[in-house]
């Protein structure tokens, strides 16, 4: 016999009508997302609403390769996308179709893709509404706008999305330029864990490890490509005193890249002051920002970037681009911060003023770090009102 669940007494005066709406809006959801499979954000935003027990499925075209296994509560499905076939509007064809067959099996409620550039496109192609894009910074910066045809399916990704999310106000204004409805863009963060990323002392075994006993610590943590300019940060450490030694991870390294970073580091002599790094598991990642005197990001383009929030949450210095976002993120907190990207004499400055900074005032500054990433940047607070979203979406009712 099939138990009887009564309504909470708090429902007694609802019409039977409330009361399934109520019920519908706090259901389990069936969410699909396409999205990179390897990267942190993507496990961490799929993870968090596994765990909240939605139905959670990824949708990861077949020539992609997946580094590490999903957890069990998220289920992936392979599609063809964009297959080598010399007939023009084929592949189109082809990927909107396995797409479709795929999301019929699935029937989500919502669709979310994460970068504009191939997976917004992909959700476009689909057919599926409503679906959902997240724009990332170079998707719309720099892939949006690399031919006519991009931009046409910008336009068309964007005007179709029922939801829009961006981590900040300038990539929000990019996509609203390149077709979004500003009424549906959002600011929802990628987030942190707060309770991961917090002060504390530096490992002296990691310092031991790397070699920088008696050394101050200058992180360069982003991706190692060309965006990232980390040749800038070796020529800022050129013009830094002797003890100050310059750390960099090998995180998504392009070859020839890598090879010109050690190449610029021979010719500057700085071979004992760097240390090129293996990519930094995430879970260690804290324990290089507590290491680290400073923390350096300086991209041609950027939304505000994890890895800086993390920094922040960790109450280690930042010196960042002169970028919208860093004023978004930082102008009433560390306005000192932000540098021109490209220019190593400016770089070194920041760097070496925040090395000079006395142990009280590098205590304030960490506390008003700590603070702006904390209220900014918690993912637990930014992905419970993305699920309000979906909720909306899935419901046919307005975004909040």
């Amino acid at each position: 016999m099939r138990a009887i669940i009564p309504w909470p007494m708090a429902d007694a005066g609802r019409s039977m009508e409330e009361k399934l709406t109520a019920a519908a809006l706090e259901r389990p959801l069936r969410l699909a997302f396409i999205a990179d499979p390897n990267s942190i954000h993507t496990r961490r935003w799929l993870t968090f609403f596994a765990d909240r027990g939605h139905c959670v499925h990824l949708l990861v075209p077949s020539s992609d390769s997946i580094k590490e296994p999903f957890p069990p509560g998220i289920q992936l499905h392979r599609f063809l996308a964009w297959p080598q076939i010399p007939i023009p509007g084929l592949p189109r064809i082809a990927t909107a179709t396995a797409l479709r067959l795929a999301l019929r099996r699935i029937r989500p409620d919502v669709l979310h893709a994460h970068y504009l550039s191939r997976y917004g496109w992909a959700a476009r192609l689909s057919g599926f509404a409503p679906y959902v894009i997240t724009v990332w910074g170079s998707d719309v910066f720099v892939a949006a706008t690399s031919s006519a045809a991009a931009r046409q399916w910008a336009r068309r990704s964007l005007s179709g999305a029922a939801l829009i999310t961006a981590v900040s106000e300038d990539l929000a204004r990019r996509a609203i330029e390149l077709g979004a409805k500003p009424e549906r863009v959002r600011i929802a963060q990628f987030g942190f864990d707060p309770k991961l990323f917090t002060p504390g002392p530096a490992s002296e075994n990691l310092r031991d490890e790397l070699g920088l006993r008696g050394r101050r610590v200058v992180l360069s943590p982003r991706g190692m490509t060309p965006l990232y300019r980390h040749e800038v940060a070796i020529q800022a450490l050129a013009r830094l005193p002797g003890d100050v030694a310059l750390v960099l991870s090998k995180w998504q390294a392009e070859p020839s890249y890598l090879a010109r970073l050690e190449a610029l580091t021979r010719e500057l002599s700085l071979e004992s002051r760097v240390r090129f790094v293996p990519p930094i598991p995430h879970d260690l990642m804290a324990g290089y920002y507590r290491l680290a005197d400073v923390v350096v990001s300086v991209p041609r383009t950027d939304a505000f970037p994890v890895t800086v929030l993390e920094a922040m949450a960790c109450g280690t210095p930042v010196v960042v681009s002169d970028l919208p976002s860093a004023h978004e993120g930082l102008e009433g907190v560390d306005p000192g911060a932000i540098v021109p990207g490209d220019d190593p004499e400016a770089v070194a400055g920041v760097i070496g003023t925040r090395l000079g900074l006395s142990s009280q005032e590098r205590v304030e500054l960490g506390g008003r770090l700590r603070e702006a990433a904390v209220e900014r940047g918690d993912v637990s607070r930014s992905l419970l009102q993305v699920e309000r979203w979906y909720r909306s979406l899935a419901s046919g009712r307005p975004l909040e």
